[in-house]
């Protein structure tokens, strides 16, 4: 017993140590100088002896703002991470390396990964107009200077204090852009202000060469922006603010555009098989089986993987003698979001067409590297192959056939049959009805026709509500309205006047948004009064809505009311909300 329990300890441990590691991580790759972004450390199933530390680093302030520790269940290990956090602010332009961080455990040292971080100009005072106190948009290209076909990263930035937004919309002529994966979401502090920042990426591949231009780049955003109360209790009421309203405001923000020099791939020692492809690639490649007879076929799996143009790339058409070949079966895989990097594989197969090829001809791919800015080639094999001739079948001697056919050989007498045929009798079968014209099969064949014909009918519904907000709106407001009437009924009751008033203005709100088609958040009786008349809205009830808000305005002062007010209120409010129907 003993010796499984340690059995079991050490493999426990064995796993524990095998998932210890530490990752630093920054929120944002770019940021501009007096921004300040996050750098954190996750040490992952162990416990540091000491803070870590990062080195001064020319240009960069680094401070560190605490720590904390989280746990997680996942494939049967509880993993715990302690995170170290710090803030790093540039104070000028230019890309700094984050070198990796040791860490000392008790369970050995770790080490992460250096990170680069790119510094860019501040926004300029002149482009104000575009820059709001609420939200603003920057627009980062990773490079100014590019050849055709090679892809150039790109980072849109929405700082957003509080509001809702759209995708941004990029303009980009002379340029192939990828779609946008899930946007990253960090927090940054500019002056005395904190964002919520969302890191839009996607690749801009330039098809044509000279000075073009990356952007504008603009967003449609609705900003909620607090307004100020008209009246303050002078009496330091603690619910004060409950009722503290916002108010939409959509504004399009917009980041100029980025000049992009793009340089023509040169003609001048430009393969004659080059196809296009523009980054760093390798290639591995195997041949299986190396013996075949002939006509059977050898399959020749070739990868290529770096970074580039990894769709683009592609194999040269194989011409070579003696051999017989067909359309590689494909597939590729993304190291990231963007696909600047991965692995794109072929498997091609080949027949050999004689018993004298003695080897599989070489394979190259060429392809031309921005960086050293010429052309390359990877390649592999020849590799060797050994080919059987195929096996042919005996052909019967025709001296054979002639003798079979002689005249000398006796005649056979026929033989009588000794098969004795079987009789069958259809019995009762023979009054029965085929099951095709029975009525229950044709019933059972029209349940999956009804069951599909129920899902369509339902999915038609289903999309039709999806895109009809107006309705989708009158169904919620008819759900808060049943639910808040009876919670109001149960305040009347108790003589909770200033819980009673809130929900009431709330309800309101909702039912005046609805009729005018406008933001609930912010309504008030003398900003809806005009619109109400023109909805033919009898005065009556315009002048029932004033005393209701009146009443829910003063609650914040004196919510001493008798629950026979309280219960009129509700009785108008009932009434408004038939009317305004």
């Amino acid at each position: 017993m003993i010796r499984l329990f340690t059995i079991g300890f050490l493999l426990l441990y064995s796993v524990l140590a095998h998932a210890q590691k530490a990752v630093a991580t920054l929120d944002r790759s770019t940021v501009a100088v007096g921004e300040g972004v996050g750098f954190s450390i996750s040490c992952e199933n162990f416990q540091p002896l000491r803070l870590p530390s990062l080195p001064a680093i020319s240009g960069l302030r680094i401070s560190n703002s605490g720590s904390g520790r989280s746990f997680q269940l996942g494939g049967g290990q509880q993993i715990s991470t302690l995170t170290y956090n710090f803030i790093i602010t540039a104070n000028k332009i230019g890309t700094y390396t984050i070198p990796g961080v040791s860490i000392q455990s008790n369970s050995g040292s770790f080490k992460t990964e250096s990170l680069k971080l790119r510094v860019v100009a501040a926004d300029s005072p002149d482009n104000k107009s575009q820059v709001s106190d609420y939200a603003f948009i920057r627009l980062i290209p990773s490079k100014n200077k590019a050849y055709v076909g090679e892809p150039i990263p790109i980072e849109i930035q929405l700082f957003l204090q509080n509001g809702r937004y759209n995708m941004p919309d990029l303009n980009a002529e002379g340029f192939n852009l990828t779609e946008y994966p899930e946007p990253r979401s960090s927090r940054a502090q500019k002056g005395n202000a904190i964002y919520e920042v969302r890191t839009f990426q996607t690749t801009a591949t330039p098809v044509k060469a000279g000075n073009l231009k990356i952007g504008p780049v603009k967003m449609d955003v609705v900003l909620k922006i607090r307004q100020n109360q008209r009246r303050r209790s002078p009496f330091n009421d603690p619910f004060e603010g409950l009722l503290t309203r916002y108010q939409d405001f959509p504004v399009k923000i917009e980041a100029k555009a980025q000049n992009i020099t793009v340089k023509p791939l040169p003609t001048e020692g430009q393969p004659d098989d080059f196809n296009g492809a523009v980054g760093q690639f390798s290639m591995t490649a195997k041949t299986s089986p190396l013996e075949v007879t002939v006509g059977d076929p050898v399959t020749i799996n070739i990868e290529l993987s770096g970074i580039g143009t990894i769709e683009s790339l592609s194999l040269p058409q194989l011409k070579w003698p003696g051999f017989k070949s067909y359309e590689p079966s494909i597939s590729s895989k993304k190291n990231d979001q963007l696909g600047l990097s991965g692995t794109k594989t072929f498997e091609q197969v080949i027949i050999p067409e004689n018993e004298t090829i003695t080897e599989v001809p070489k394979i190259e791919v060429t392809y031309f590297d921005p960086k050293t800015e010429s052309y390359k080639t990877v390649s592999q094999g020849p590799f060797t192959l050994k080919v059987k001739p195929s096996a042919k079948p005996n052909s019967i001697p025709s001296t054979f056939m002639a003798e079979s056919n002689s005249s000398d050989l006796p005649e056979e007498k026929p033989q009588p049959s000794e098969i004795l045929w079987i009789k069958y009798e259809e019995g009762t079968l023979s009054h029965a009805n085929p099951f095709i014209i029975r009525p229950s099969f044709w019933l059972l064949q029209s349940i999956p026709l009804l069951f599909f014909i129920g899902a369509l009918t339902w999915r038609r519904k289903k999309n039709a509500f999806a895109n009809n907000p107006k309705l989708r709106r009158q169904l919620h407001v008819e759900q808060i309205t049943s639910k808040i009437l009876a919670k109001l009924l149960k305040l009347a009751e108790e003589n909770k006047a200033l819980e009673f008033y809130i929900e009431l203005a709330a309800v309101l709100r909702e039912h005046l948004g609805l009729k005018l088609e406008i933001p609930s958040e912010g309504i008030t009786c003398d900003s809806i009064d005009e619109p109400l008349a023109k909805k033919n809205i009898n005065p009556e009830t315009r002048e029932t809505l004033r005393r209701l808000f009146t009443s829910c305005d003063a609650a914040s002062y004196a919510a001493s009311q008798s629950t026979a007010e309280l219960r009129k209120c509700l009785n108008d409010l009932e009434k408004v909300i038939t009317d305004l129907k």
